[in-house]
């Protein structure tokens, strides 16, 4: 443990004297380790944030809408009162609900904005994001046609401001008013990759008020069977009812949240995979890099070798000074590697996917240090090997005749 103190401080000192050096050499490692940290980063967390939306759906449950590419669109068009005519042809259906996702108008302080007016049933919101006051949805805002909506914490600030309750308080949407009901929690950014919701002003209403909105066809159908095991045989019994209520030349599919969850894995996988090849490229050239300037650094110190070898240096000592050498060297370049890596996937999750899921799921701090120090010191062992044992082998006796 000595020796290794020993040699790890002398090998600072060189990094010290020779920074500019370093850095070069260290690049190709930096940018490797910067890319798997940001692509590991990004693609868990996008992965599991985009699979948290859809948590609040029972693996129970499954959707169905009319096929892109069919031969009459037109014809295959879900109506709003289809809903209630696949519950009655479909007794095993436990509910049958309409989803629609629309653009409203809103007026504040004398500026016209958009808002996203999503439906809901009752007992559900926008998504996993906890209320910050207030309520969901009940049996009887649906029954009644209540004009009620649930505000995102963006849509409450945009529209009513932040002081006081906003549940009791009204907002206008294409000229009518719904009283608020409840409103998410703000977003949470208290850390690196951590959690936060949704930027974009989102209303949520009753499903039943989609005919007071002044819409006849709906997006599609949300099917909640009894259980997971048979919510592909009622989400199929749906579609035939829908094809009895429309014609056989209308074309539908279902997708369960098993297979939305098994599909978002598989394209988030392979995509990381992909671009996960071309880092690992660019830690291979890194790693060549150093074992080149590791070489050079032999040839340079030929004569110091030679000196050590003289007063008694073996050739293991040899090989572990620039053994740890070359790992520092490896560790440091890690390290710069992990600060570029978790800066670049912040920018990217604050940038792009908070504005296309509620919740943002943290890449583990664990996971991100593992990942940079295994990565770094594995460049290390596998490119400062053979430097290392190169300059053992040297003969002191040449050595010290090295000009």
């Amino acid at each position: 443990m000595n020796k290794v103190a020993e040699f790890a401080g002398q090998a600072l000192d060189v990094l010290w004297h020779n920074p500019l050096r370093s850095l070069l050499t260290t690049l190709g490692l930096i940018i490797g380790v910067g890319s798997v940290i940001a692509i590991l980063a990004v693609g868990d967390s996008t992965t599991k944030s985009v699979l948290n939306i859809l948590s609040p759906y029972s693996l129970a449950s499954a959707f169905v809408f009319p096929k892109q590419q069919q031969p009459d669109p037109l014809l295959a068009q879900i109506r709003y009162d289809d809903a209630d005519r696949v519950r009655r042809a479909v007794p095993d259906a436990k509910d049958v609900l309409p989803i629609m996702s629309l653009p409203m108008e809103t007026r504040v302080n004398h500026q016209d904005k958009t808002v996203r007016v999503i439906t809901a049933g009752a007992g559900q919101g926008t998504d996993t994001t906890p209320l910050a006051e207030g309520r969901l949805f009940n049996a009887q805002d649906l029954s009644a046609h209540r004009r009620v909506a649930i505000l995102s914490a963006q849509a409450r600030h945009e529209l009513l401001g932040d002081d006081g309750s906003a549940v009791g308080r009204f907002v206008r949407l294409n000229g009518s008013d719904f009283e608020v009901v409840g409103v998410q929690a703000p977003p949470i950014n208290g850390g690196l990759l951590g959690s936060g919701t949704t930027g974009l002003i989102t209303v949520t209403v009753p499903y039943t008020l989609i005919p007071q909105l002044g819409y006849t066809y709906v997006y599609g159908l949300t099917i909640v069977a009894q259980d997971s095991n048979s919510v592909v045989q009622v989400a199929n019994e749906a579609i035939a009812a829908l094809k009895k209520i429309h014609g056989a030349r209308a074309q539908y599919e279902e997708r369960d949240i098993k297979q939305l969850n098994e599909g978002i894995e598989r394209v988030f996988g392979i995509l990381t995979g992909v671009v996960g090849v071309v880092a690992g490229i660019s830690l291979i050239v890194g790693g060549v890099g150093i074992m080149n300037i590791m070489l050079v650094s032999v040839t340079e110190r030929t004569r110091e070798i030679g000196i050590r070898k003289a007063i008694g240096a073996t050739r293991g000592d040899i090989i572990l000074q620039f053994f740890v050498e070359a790992l520092l060297l490896c560790l440091v370049g890690g390290i710069l590697g992990l600060i570029i890596g978790v800066g670049l996937a912040e920018i990217v999750i604050h940038l792009w996917i908070k504005q296309l899921t509620p919740n943002v799921v943290s890449f583990g701090w664990g996971q991100i240090i593992a990942v940079a120090l295994i990565f770094s010191a594995g460049v290390g062992v596998l490119f400062g090997t053979y430097p290392a044992v190169r300059a053992s082998y040297l003969n002191p006796i040449e050595a010290l005749r090295y000009e």
